[in-house]
């Protein structure tokens, strides 16, 4: 198919028989799977682009609709079709408003679903799209026959072998995507695979916590030092483990010593970890504690103080990821505000919920930047 012989009437006929048939009968009729990135919007509602684009070619006159199959182009070459026409169809990368669009546990089809909607590279284990904020890692691909696998250790830390086939692994390309994805703003997406060739079950997002390296043979079998990422579950619904206050050291703290110990937390580990998983929490402690003592009382969005005081006599506020990393977002003082009750809600459910939350980044930023300079 060629994508130019789509018109604007012909998409907005097929738009017409979504809306009658539904979604489902809709893409059964046509043969499309259900569209995992690339949406069209008009007047409010959600189409699967390239399902519309098949149907549509049916719509041109002397034409008729084409399969997925016969369909040329990726998701990203029907959606620029389409915008061409004069219709919306926003980028993946809008998904961080939407959360991450895969269900822990269901399979997927890693070119279909992943590539073609997401792009990046179709081959190896680490793969990281432009202009997406997700990185996708893939395991039980390979590693075993050089001696070492990817895994859960017992204390619920999940080991993922860096990337390099030759030679000792160093943080560049996938490696240095995945050890700093927080700062970069980035989900860690973990995908493992099934007997099914190209098909991989959603594990789900993780967060980089350390590092470790081992001797293991690369692909020539010579020795060399292997990188294996330690990365702990980013949790929707469950809370973290408690960490004591003593642990993190916060007591009777000023608001720069807050600010010093958030800082060289947040800061991505120099050398391999033997606590991954506790050194993680424990880092979220100290960048939550100082965000919520440098708000001194108001919410960072509204600038109200907040609704009431906790037991202790502190001001109840709470803090906020505003850049996403599985919505728990970096833990990094630049990247976490302390909102009251009524703006985090807002935030994450109401309509204008995003243009709150860009004004609320450049209000941390330009309270936290100036600071910078002078560490």
């Amino acid at each position: 198919m060629a994508l130019s012989d789509l018109t604007f009437d012909a998409v907005l006929q097929a738009i017409a028989e979504f809306d009658v048939l539904k979604r489902d009968a809709f893409l059964q009729k046509y043969h499309f799977g259900k569209s995992r990135g690339y949406f069209l919007i008009h007047n409010g509602a959600r189409y699967d682009s390239k399902a519309i684009a098949g149907a549509a070619h049916g719509y041109v006159p002397g034409l008729e609709p084409l399969q997925a199959s016969k369909l040329s182009g990726g998701d990203k070459s029907v959606a620029n079709r389409l915008r061409k026409l004069g219709f919306v169809v926003p980028d993946p990368s809008d998904t961080n408003k939407r959360g991450i669009p895969f269900e822990v546990g269901s399979v997927y089809n890693r070119q279909r679903d992943i590539h073609q909607v997401f792009g990046g590279q179709e081959r190896g284990g680490i793969t990281t799209p432009s202009d997406c904020p997700f990185v996708f890692l893939f395991t039980g691909e390979s590693g075993e026959q050089f001696g070492y696998s990817d895994g859960w250790r017992p204390d619920g830390v999940f080991a993922y072998t860096g990337e390099g086939q030759r030679g000792d692994m160093t943080f560049v390309r996938g490696n240095r995507a995945i050890r700093d994805h927080m700062t970069d703003g980035r989900d860690l997406l973990l995908f493992e695979a099934t007997k099914t060739k190209g098909n991989h079950r959603f594990i789900g997002c993780f967060a980089f916590a350390g590092w470790e390296t081992i001797k293991a043979p690369d692909r020539d079998g010579k020795q060399r030092n292997a990188i294996i990422f330690e990365l702990v579950p980013v949790a929707e619904t469950e809370p973290a483990p408690r960490v004591e206050p003593d642990e993190a050291d916060l007591d009777g703290k000023s608001l720069q010593e807050l600010r010093s110990l958030a800082l060289a937390a947040a800061a991505t580990p120099k050398v391999p970890s033997k606590e991954s998983q506790r050194t993680y929490y424990i880092r979220s402690v100290k960048v939550k504690a100082y965000v919520l003592k440098r708000a001194n009382g108001h919410c960072e969005a509204c600038k109200k103080a907040a609704p009431f005081v906790r037991k202790d006599g502190t001001p109840y506020l709470e803090p906020h990821h505003i850049k996403r990393v599985a919505d728990g977002g970096p833990d990094h003082p630049r990247s976490v505000g302390a909102v009251c009750p009524t703006c985090h809600r807002f935030i994450h459910h109401g309509a204008e919920g995003a243009k709150l939350n860009l004004e609320l980044e450049k209000y941390v930023l330009e309270i936290e930047q100036p600071q910078d300079l002078d560490l």
